[in-house]
């Protein structure tokens, strides 16, 4: 996907040699840290086997892309559609909205590997195999440990919300839990809020009203009430039509915040 590839240069007129068996291992290893990276990034979920499916979806594109060359604009749609190909194998899709966020992200950290190496091969006349393959994966744990402490930093982050439903609002505090990740069965991120904070609302009329299939420790199999609201307030941005669930018992022990906001939103 990443299209490096391993030069050897000749006097002018310039030939480049490609040979696909390295070529394929170069595209797999960068791919797979980026899916890495990805995955860390958003926090989504995906075992070692459909990352490495992913990966090497990556390396056979770029072989192919090199065997049977097209012109700039129809490789570049190819291009889009193996992206979203990778994104299919690689984590679990709820929504067209998701497959493409997921692809922005992927295509973010391929621009930026593929612009660093870019570079370099320009300064140096032609990166080595071998050094592509050290550099990138110095790369990516690098940005690996860069995004794992950004996430620390922000796993737990308490802001304050604004829910508001019926023209009515209601205002606590809510944690950006980048656990929680509930979705209605067309794909819409579902944020969870304490059944004692919507006290106020017990008697509002419920028009609507969706049931989320969730699992958790001693309840392998259980159905939370959610609603459509009409917005939803975090600092800085503002959520249209959320689905907020309530649950019965107490999000926090401490009543720190009375609301789990969905990982999906949780990020910036």
């Amino acid at each position: 996907m990443t299209n490096f590839a391993p030069v050897i240069r000749y006097n002018n007129p310039m030939h480049y040699t490609v040979y696909l068996d390295l070529l394929f291992l170069v595209n797999f290893t960068v791919d797979l840290w980026i899916l890495l990276l990805e995955k860390k990034l958003l926090r989504l979920e995906g075992g070692g086997r459909r990352l490495a499916l992913g990966a090497v979806l990556g390396g056979v594109w770029a072989c192919l892309a090199v065997w049977y060359p097209a012109p700039a604009a129809g490789r570049h749609v190819l291009a889009f559609f193996a992206a979203l190909g990778i994104q299919w194998a690689a984590f679990p899709v709820h929504s067209a909205k998701t497959l493409a966020m997921y692809a922005a992200v992927f295509y973010f950290f391929a621009f930026l590997l593929g612009g660093i190496f870019s570079a370099a091969a320009g300064q140096a006349g032609g990166i080595p195999v071998s050094l592509v393959l050290v550099g990138s994966s110095l790369l990516g744990l690098l940005l690996w440990l860069g995004i794992g402490w950004y996430q620390e930093r922000r796993s737990r982050t308490i802001v304050p919300v604004e829910l508001v439903w019926n023209q009515s609002v209601l205002t606590l505090r809510g944690l950006m839990d980048t656990g929680n990740r509930l979705y209605t069965s067309d794909g819409r991120p579902v944020h969870i809020l304490s059944r004692s904070a919507a006290a106020g609302w017990e008697r509002m009329p419920i028009t609507g009203l969706l049931w989320i299939p969730y699992q958790s420790v001693g309840v392998p199999h259980g159905l939370l009430p959610a609603v459509v609201m009409d917005e939803m307030r975090l600092p800085g941005r503002v959520l249209r039509e959320p689905v907020v669930a309530f649950s019965k018992y107490p999000v926090s022990g401490s009543n720190r915040y009375q609301m789990i906001i969905h990982s999906q939103e949780a990020l910036p």
